[in-house]
């Protein structure tokens, strides 16, 4: 379990700065210490190495975030703890999220399906926040909006200031950028 953890971590090291196509198995075996026949029999392919990478820290990252919104006392907790769990994990792991944010752009890119389980989180995770929002508007906490168009809305606003991140290197995680963008969504949904 060692030594995958080890692979898994020199692609997101490799990948993250070569980009997938001019990375070869070569380059993360060398960067995992290991040689290349070792590292096949942990992974037949550069692909799988790839999806195992980006699959392990979404999984890790969806599963704090549902914890931190399933905690959360009022919406407003909820809608934050999404968006804050998120900043924050991708703040403290920068290589997937270049990796993660290459692989949706190449998605919209060349029109191919996102790896599926990557596109379940991805779902799951606005269909969790749409929840929030369609119990807030049932309760009248809220305006009348459309739950999952505001789940989306939260997910790409939460991906823009990833980006952001990413455009700006040397900038580190600012929480105020943060409780900016989640105070205008919550003055936009007030009642």
């Amino acid at each position: 379990m060692k030594r995958r953890a080890a692979i898994l971590q020199a692609a997101r090291t490799v990948f993250a700065s070569q980009g997938y196509a001019e990375t070869v198995v070569e380059d993360i075996a060398a960067q995992a210490g290991i040689g290349k026949g070792t590292l096949y029999l942990y992974f037949p392919s550069k692909e799988q190495i790839y999806f195992a990478a980006l699959l392990d820290d979404a999984r890790r990252l969806d599963k704090e975030t549902r914890e931190a919104m399933s905690s959360a006392a009022t919406w407003r907790e909820a809608v934050g703890a999404y968006v804050m769990v998120r900043l924050r994990y991708l703040a403290e792991h920068g290589d997937f999220l270049r990796i993660f944010l290459t692989e949706l752009c190449s998605m919209c890119m060349l029109g191919r399906p996102l790896n599926g389980e990557l596109f379940r989180l991805v779902e799951d995770g606005e269909a969790q926040l749409a929840q929030v929002f369609a119990a807030a508007v049932a309760r009248g906490e809220i305006r009348p909006v459309d739950p999952e168009l505001a789940a989306m809305t939260v997910s790409d606003l939460t991906r823009g200031l990833m980006e952001r991140r990413l455009r700006e290197w040397g900038r580190s995680f600012d929480p105020h950028d943060a409780e900016f963008a989640l105070d205008l969504l919550y003055r936009g949904l007030k009642q």
